[in-house]
């Protein structure tokens, strides 16, 4: 079979992976009386290669990373926002910024503790890591800002939170309507949440990984769908 030598690229902009070909000159030339076929031979080539990508990038995020069930959901919000067709060959795929908290992560303990079992079973620092690569670490605040501790809020969520020392908030009532813990001075202090990568930073990380191979890709799959024509049409 004619080999196709064609340029392509996969490339992070932004929130957006864009996938494409430098034209389709080569691929006609190499289909010869089937260029007519071209456009679909490599519309489907793209949106191979952008399904591809996306199992690509969600794997090697989760083993860069210590994501737990919840965080892994954000992983999966990478979708292919356009396919490739005949008239515009190129597929994009997109990436939420949606901002992740330290509770998306690798913790332990894993329970957020409350009332009584906060002094019976809390431990002295719950400890967390981001990276596989790292250990955990113990999360003993800084400044103003209390040590970490896990926390269930109304939305079902986990988070890790740290509570800021001497403010004072407004909701001093949990969702279930019994009084939040109160400092020294009898004050309901403000929490504020651990922040972590989000999906995006993590997502245009593993992609300095896999952009070589991604490409790859998409030569192989023109080369496939071009074999793929001419056995079938001529």
């Amino acid at each position: 079979m004619a080999s196709v030598n064609t340029a392509v690229h996969a490339k992070l902009e932004g929130q957006n992976i864009t996938i494409e070909i430098d034209g389709l000159d080569t691929v006609a030339r190499t289909l010869g009386d089937l260029q007519g076929r071209s456009p679909a031979a490599v519309k489907v080539a793209v949106n191979q290669t952008a399904r591809q990508a996306r199992k690509l990038m969600i794997a090697a995020a989760k083993a860069r990373y210590t994501v737990n069930a919840a965080g892994q959901k954000h992983l999966n919000d990478l979708k292919q926002k356009k396919k490739a067709s005949d008239k515009d060959l190129t597929a994009t795929l997109f990436i939420s910024k949606m901002r992740n908290d330290l509770g998306y992560f690798e913790n332990n303990p894993t329970q957020a503790y409350t009332g009584g079992d906060v002094f019976r079973h809390s431990p002295s620092f719950y400890k967390a890591r981001v990276l596989a690569s790292s250990p955990l670490k113990p999360l003993p605040g800084k400044g103003n800002l209390s040590k970490g501790f896990l926390m269930k809020f109304q939305s079902g969520h986990i988070g890790m939170v740290q509570r800021v020392i001497g403010s004072a908030s407004k909701n001093t009532r949990t969702a279930r309507g019994r009084p939040r813990w109160q400092n020294e001075h009898g004050k309901v202090e403000k929490l504020q949440t651990m922040g972590a990568p989000s999906a995006a930073a993590m997502h245009a990380q593993v992609w300095l990984e896999i952009q070589d191979d991604v490409e790859l890709y998409l030569m192989d799959r023109i080369q496939d769908r071009v074999n793929w024509i001419i056995a079938r049409y001529r």
